[in-house]
């Protein structure tokens, strides 16, 4: 991050995280660090939360604010359509990444992306856009995500995993080497994949076993 104004879209509690991350990096870096000017909200607080101001709702009044924006909407296929509306408006999308985050070399993080504290990202693993990865999460090596993808506290995802666009993987779950999980999937919490998981999918267990399938257009 350099010395963008960057706003926080949506501030729940994923929002109050990303805002402590940033806070973290500033503290570290504070010439090279993004500064978080405010925040929006679908019903706007008349006062400031956590000491930065609620600007409002989505509208091209926030380019007055703002150069960037990170979107803090838990729900994937909600984060996607925000991130495109915002986008589309002018303001570029930036990541706020922890700084005891460990990353391997020929990492890629794709742009809007949040990785918490206490991830490590390993050698050749690459993020999508917009992608959310919470708390002490490991990405194997080579592992590859699409864009809007989610990890919750405690996922552990090996090498050379394909992550489809939109896939969601509950706290503590577990992606064996070399498996795919499909768009728009999801890995409940504390489950094991073993084998490739469809688009669409949702699977719970150890191993992970499929209990219904999404089959429309995400």
């Amino acid at each position: 991050m350099g010395n963008e104004r960057v706003i926080i879209v949506g501030f729940s509690g994923l929002g109050r995280e990303i805002l402590w991350t940033a806070r973290r990096a500033q503290a570290q870096a504070p010439q090279g660090s993004a500064q978080i000017v405010g925040y929006t909200e679908k019903n706007p607080a008349p006062d400031p939360r956590d000491g930065i101001p609620c600007l409002g709702q989505e509208g091209p009044g926030l380019l007055e604010s703002a150069t960037h924006f990170i979107c803090a909407i838990g729900d994937n296929r909600t984060r996607r359509q925000v991130c495109a509306r915002i986008e589309a408006m002018g303001l570029k999308p930036i990541s706020v990444i922890d700084p005891s985050v460990i990353i391997g070399p020929d990492v890629a993080i794709g742009p809007g992306c949040y990785v918490a504290a206490g991830s490590i990202l390993s050698p050749g693993a690459s993020l999508g856009r917009h992608v959310l990865i919470n708390q002490g999460c490991t990405i194997g090596h080579d592992a590859r995500t699409g864009d809007y993808v989610q990890a919750c506290p405690g996922v552990r995802v090996s090498g050379w995993v394909a992550i489809g666009e939109g896939a969601l993987l509950g706290s503590n779950a577990v992606a064996a080497p070399r498996i795919s999980l499909g768009a728009w999937s999801t890995l409940g919490a504390a489950s094991f994949a073993s084998r490739d998981l469809p688009a669409g999918a949702t699977a719970l267990g150890i191993p992970a076993r499929i209990l219904f399938r999404r089959e429309e257009d995400p």
